[in-house]
């Protein structure tokens, strides 16, 4: 008798074990889809406008503005080496804060220039905008058709060439040139994510 209570208390002591281990055991299907990380497309809006280019894992990329400022924007008032000079592809970001650091803020009392007007904006609640590098400006360009909004323009660069000129970029035919820093060209504001 004592055996076969034994033996009934391990089986079911076995059991349980069993059944626990099954019931947090998680299936062949929470794990697929637990693993599945949101990717993101080409065109999506998202983060406060529209991304216009993802990287090979597509959970990061460049987001534009959905529209330009209302006033084209001088690149700088005066001539000055920034040193702004990053033309890749995630440059933006510290070439815009390089251009600032250099140039400061001239106050309310005069106009702000390209870097520090796209720092300064608050779009859909994001306040982490900047100016593009040459690599991103051109990457804008080539999805311009599906962020939309843009003119056949001149549209600046955060890329530095020397003490007068920067990089811009014609939207109508996508030639990238040197202009003057103190012409008033187009910005089309971006962030990462």
């Amino acid at each position: 008798m004592k055996t076969a209570i034994s033996i009934s208390i391990a089986t079911y002591i076995l059991l349980a074990i069993a059944c626990t281990k099954e019931s947090i055991k998680p299936s062949v299907s929470a794990i697929s889809q637990s693993s599945q990380i949101a990717q993101h497309f080409i065109g999506e809006h998202f983060g406060g406008g529209i991304i216009f280019y993802l990287d090979k894992t597509k959970q990061h990329g460049l987001i534009a503005a959905t529209a330009d400022p209302e006033e084209p924007s001088r690149w700088s008032f005066v001539d000055t080496i920034t040193g702004a000079r990053a033309i890749r592809l995630g440059a933006g970001f510290n070439n815009t804060r390089r251009i600032i650091a250099v140039q400061g803020d001239p106050g309310a009392d005069a106009e702000g220039y390209a870097a520090l007007e796209v720092a300064e904006m608050s779009i859909n609640g994001y306040k982490d905008w900047l100016l593009p590098s040459k690599a991103e400006l051109n990457e804008l360009y080539k999805q311009k058709n599906v962020v939309g909004g843009f003119g056949p323009y001149a549209y600046w660069s955060s890329c530095e060439i020397d003490v007068s000129t920067a990089w811009f970029q014609n939207f109508g035919d996508g030639a990238q040139h040197a202009g003057q820093k103190i012409a008033g060209y187009a910005i089309r504001p971006i962030r990462y994510f």
